[in-house]
């Protein structure tokens, strides 16, 4: 009972020191790059925004504003630069109202 004991507070005592436990480590992702796949609702210059309220900047290096429209799916790599989600590589997932030339 007492090795127990000594055991629980030694874990308790190493989790306060800051040693953590491996499970309570933020994801890379999260110091990162991020991933998001959404629909547009709404286009305004270069800034979209997805149906999950997520706003995005897209450089042009990234895409072009003529290439996207509202109601298109796509997959975005972002990170965060200034408070503001920048993509980093935009994927085509679904075209609003099927394939179209562009």
């Amino acid at each position: 009972m007492m090795r127990a004991l000594v055991v629980t507070i030694a874990l308790v005592a190493a989790g306060a020191a800051g040693g953590g436990f491996p499970a309570m480590a933020q994801p890379a992702s999260a110091q990162g790059t991020r991933m998001i796949e959404g629909r547009i609702v709404s286009l305004q210059g270069n800034q979209v925004m997805l149906n999950n309220g997520t706003i995005v900047t897209i450089p042009r290096d990234v895409a072009q504003p003529t290439e996207i429209d509202q109601g298109d799916t796509i997959r975005l790599n972002y990170e965060v630069r200034n408070g503001q989600n920048v993509a980093t590589s935009l994927q085509m997932m679904d075209r609003a109202g099927g394939l179209r030339p562009r």
